[in-house]
């Protein structure tokens, strides 16, 4: 069988993969929250740039079909394509060969399989763009004598990380490599009108964002920079985390063959061109390196590196391929994909059918820390919370539709999951820094007015006392109703609902 038919066959049995993944859990609090971005499309939001909206938008033909698989269509179909481009920028660098193993590579990374490949989060589009780029940047610096297909490279590549830019504000570290290379290897391109060109193009690709911040007296960076300042002190366990969390999210073998790579790199063992060593070490190491740095002092998230690894990963198959076909080394991206494939499915029966919680087990905090609550069956809860208010509206103690929630998590799940099914009115009601997008969302929905009754619905793994948050917003707020999920036998999470009566202002 030749490379481009395994790379094919690995595409097709890594979509399937996915397919099944994304059918049998629930959507997590990310990925939810997300959902109510395509609910009200605007040029920028509280937290990322837009593109994640769009892409659910599409993929769910402009929420039409707005079940967790649809939603989640969107990273499993840019996941293919980021397969097959990982296998064209390897074929292009060296050979058919080092494609092949990129693609094996890439299939094998938890962030980029997973994380990017399943999950709908800003990181899908981030992701495929920014592989997108490091194509064209490859193809320009391979045949620079080619002026005119050089300046289009130039263009596309201007109009890529621009798009990389509108996924996640991570992608102008595209244009940091990049330049970073210009100036060390190729200050020739300073005079190439093109590349002025391709700025000014990536510019006005994310011009809305500005625009959007400069409406909103610049919000999103007011909040973010507060996050990642690095006045308080060193943050050991910032820094682990993203260490141990890089290290567990990009594969740990696909780590340790990565740390051999950067190893022969240094020993000059790796048989490519010089110019791409130097770019694709350019576009990973400062992303990497300076999450690294910040994380020191601030929390950081180990996937915010995760497009930087990919580089890595390119520089790695490289190296693999020249490697005897007996050798353990090549044999080990084998046994990364048998890993997460293991690990997925595992997940799967873990977050499925585990008896009880993974958290604790008192009735206050029920499954506190149960991290796989975030994606178990929210859907039971939707049956059970209508039966309430069918009850309520029975017994004529209330005909509200108003529910409301004072965070955007576990907001977004009762928003999706219970709110939108049943047709009532979610509202979300905190400060700006609790409720991100909702502050803008709440402006197209129904606002609750005085004298309004409402539920407040909370869970015991992330559980919020209304009668601290609201004690001054309402005249009455009843003892709560508690609905106990199971899950495997064991009670697993309980759901409060509180009828608050009397809305003051």
């Amino acid at each position: 069988m030749s490379f481009k038919n395994k790379v094919a066959s690995l595409i097709l049995l890594a979509t399937i993969v996915r397919c099944i993944i994304a059918f049998s859990i629930g959507l997590g609090n990310d990925e939810v929250y997300y959902v109510n971005y395509a609910q009200h499309l605007q040029w920028n939001y509280f937290d990322h740039p837009p593109l994640v909206a769009l892409l659910i938008r599409l993929t769910t033909f402009n929420l039409m079909l707005t079940s967790d698989f649809f939603i989640r269509l969107g990273p499993i179909l840019l996941a293919a394509a980021n397969t097959y481009l990982m296998y064209a920028i390897g074929k292009k660098i060296k050979d058919e060969k080092a494609g092949f193993i990129a693609a094996l590579l890439y299939t094998s990374s938890i962030y980029a399989s997973i994380i990017a490949g399943i999950f709908i989060m800003p990181d899908a589009p981030q992701l495929f763009f920014w592989i997108l780029s490091l194509y064209f940047l490859v193809h320009l610096i391979t045949n620079p004598e080619n002026k005119k297909k050089s300046n289009l490279y130039l263009i596309l590549f201007g109009l890529s990380t621009g798009l990389c830019v509108m996924s996640k504000v991570h992608g102008v570290f595209l244009w940091f490599g990049f330049g970073l290379y210009i100036l060390i290897y190729n200050r020739k391109l300073l005079s190439n009108g093109y590349l002025y060109l391709s700025v000014l193009l990536t510019l006005l690709v994310i011009s809305p964002i500005l625009f959007w911040n400069i409406e909103n007296n610049f919000i999103t960076y007011t909040f973010h920079s507060n996050r990642v300042s690095i006045n308080r002190g060193i943050n050991p366990n910032s820094f682990i985390r993203e260490f141990f969390g890089g290290l567990a999210y990009n594969n740990p073998i696909n780590y340790f063959i990565v740390i051999i790579t950067l190893v022969a790199c240094w020993k000059r063992r790796i048989n490519i061109q010089i110019n791409h060593i130097r770019l694709l070490l350019l576009m990973s190491l400062p992303l990497i390196g300076i999450l690294l740095f910040v994380s020191l002092f601030r929390d950081t998230l180990p996937h915010w590196s995760g497009p930087g690894f990919t580089a890595l990963l390119l520089l790695a198959a490289c190296y693999l391929s020249d490697l005897k076909i007996n050798s353990r080394l090549p044999q080990l991206v084998y046994y990364a994909n048998y890993l997460i494939v293991g690990v997925s499915f595992l997940g799967i029966l873990v977050l499925s059918f585990y008896p009880g919680t993974l958290g604790k087990t008192d009735e206050t905090s029920l499954g506190k820390g149960d991290v796989t609550l975030d994606m178990y069956d929210w859907d039971f809860f939707k049956t059970e919370v209508n039966k309430i208010i069918q009850k309520n509206k029975l017994e004529k103690k209330t005909n509200t539709n108003f529910i409301i929630n004072n965070k955007w998590f576990p907001g977004a799940h009762i928003d999706n999951y219970i709110a939108a099914p049943l047709h009532l009115n979610f509202v979300a009601i905190g400060k700006l820094e609790d409720i991100h997008t909702y502050h803008w969302l709440n402006q197209f929905r129904k606002p609750i007015q005085k004298g309004d009754n409402a539920y407040y619905i909370t869970v015991s793994n992330n559980f919020s006392d209304p009668n601290e948050i609201y004690k001054d917003d309402f005249e009455k707020i009843n003892s709560p109703v508690i609905i106990k999920q199971y899950r495997g036998g064991k009670p697993v999470r309980n759901m409060l609902v509180y009828l608050m009566e009397g809305f003051k202002n």
